[in-house]
């Protein structure tokens, strides 16, 4: 068991540069949110005249990923995998690719070149 003298802790406070912040708090209450309410109000809002033209698009665009990724389980494991395998074929290649400048023989001369 091994004590530490008041000199070596006192070497340890001079390394942390000054107090260590505390922690901040707040007094965030949530609001109370309808998701069901929202999605009638978006609803409603797509047949309604107040919003330009533009911003029905965006709406509707955004609400219809919206649901096919929630809704649809299968649907967005399908994505994923495709995804995934999409990124795997272009490690893939870029390894090979890689491998084979690498490996050729101009690269190696540009080596040489560097080299002397």
């Amino acid at each position: 068991m091994t004590h530490f003298s008041k000199k070596t802790v006192n070497t340890n406070r001079m390394l942390s540069f000054g107090k260590k912040p505390k922690h901040k708090k707040f007094g965030y209450v949530p609001r109370y949110w309808d998701e069901d309410k929202e999605r009638l109000e978006e609803q409603i809002g797509k047949y309604k005249g107040d919003v330009n033209e533009k911003e029905k698009v965006k709406q509707r665009i955004s609400a219809g990923l919206r649901q096919r990724y929630a809704g649809d389980e299968s649907y967005r494991k399908a994505h994923t995998r495709k995804s995934n395998f999409r990124i795997f074929y272009i490690l893939i290649f870029l390894f090979a690719l890689s491998y084979l400048f690498l490996a050729s023989t101009s690269f190696q001369t540009i080596l040489e070149s560097f080299t002397e």
